[in-house]
């Protein structure tokens, strides 16, 4: 895990700025183009998906830059935590993926294709600078979303990261069986634990496999293999009933999606 944080007071600037990379000549590459930036001052450093989440939370830069091809936790696993509750700023750098370029400017989202040079770092850094408070949330807003068409081409992680009051908690995903949110917050329940979480239960879907995980409530998801049984109640809904005797609810406006995962079955 490498973390640093390069905090330079003298230096009085527009936008502070995380840099995030598991491979040193990239983040090195990435830092001297920036420093010659008038009005950028990089704050933080990060190499791997648990310091960059720890050192964004921890600094709140104006810009993230996000390696997505990390090991274990990606940049999109980093995205996904920091736009339930984050005003910072997120763009991607990658090699090069036909698709998620595509998902990249379709939905406005900044991004950086590697091998970049300083003319195309700086048409990413103009576009930032352009753009007002309301078309950046625009934005942000958008990233669920992408996430989500992203790792339905790629591969879903096999562990999840959170963001919780004690620091960050790492879960297999196999490993969640419910979820219940509130806001910003959801609380995650496990095979062994349960706690709370600051992501939103749309930003947590963006990270699941859809076969594996379904919305059965505006506020839960449930592991598909958790449940033991359904139990019909009145005006459609139903009582799912997990492994472990938990009892929640299936609304009818999520049950035409739930039951067909289970045709054919």
């Amino acid at each position: 895990m490498t973390l640093e944080a390069v905090i330079n007071p003298e230096k009085t600037s527009q936008y502070t700025v995380v840099i995030v990379d598991d491979e040193p000549p990239a983040l090195a590459k990435l830092r001297r183009l920036l420093q010659s930036e008038t009005d950028i001052n990089i704050i933080g450093e990060a190499g791997d998906g648990i310091s960059a989440l720890q050192i964004t939370e921890q600094l709140q830069p104006d810009i993230v830059f996000l390696d997505i091809q990390m090991p274990e936790l990606d940049g999109l696993a980093v995205a996904s935590n920091l736009c339930a509750s984050s005003n910072t700023k997120v763009v991607f750098v990658t090699g090069f993926n036909e698709y998620a370029i595509q998902a990249f400017e379709l939905n406005a989202v900044d991004y950086l294709l590697k091998p970049y040079n300083r003319q195309r770092l700086h048409k990413t850094l103009d576009r930032i600078r352009s753009q007002s408070n309301g078309e950046t949330i625009a934005i942000q807003q958008k990233l669920p979303g992408l996430i989500e068409q992203y790792r339905s081409h790629q591969q879903y992680p096999k562990q999840l990261m959170f963001k919780t009051e004690q620091g960050i908690q790492l879960v297999n995903a196999v490993d969640l069986e419910w979820a219940e949110t509130s806001g910003n917050y959801v609380k995650v329940c496990t095979t062994k634990t349960a706690f709370i979480a600051r992501i939103t239960l749309v930003n947590l879907l963006s990270q699941l496999d859809p076969e594996c995980f379904i919305r059965i409530h505006r506020s839960h998801l449930v592991n598909i293999e958790r449940i033991e049984k359904l139990v019909p109640l009145s005006k459609g809904d139903h009582q799912v009933v997990l492994g472990n005797a938990v009892e929640l609810r299936l609304s009818r406006s999520y049950a035409e999606a739930f039951f067909a995962i289970f045709k054919g079955s």
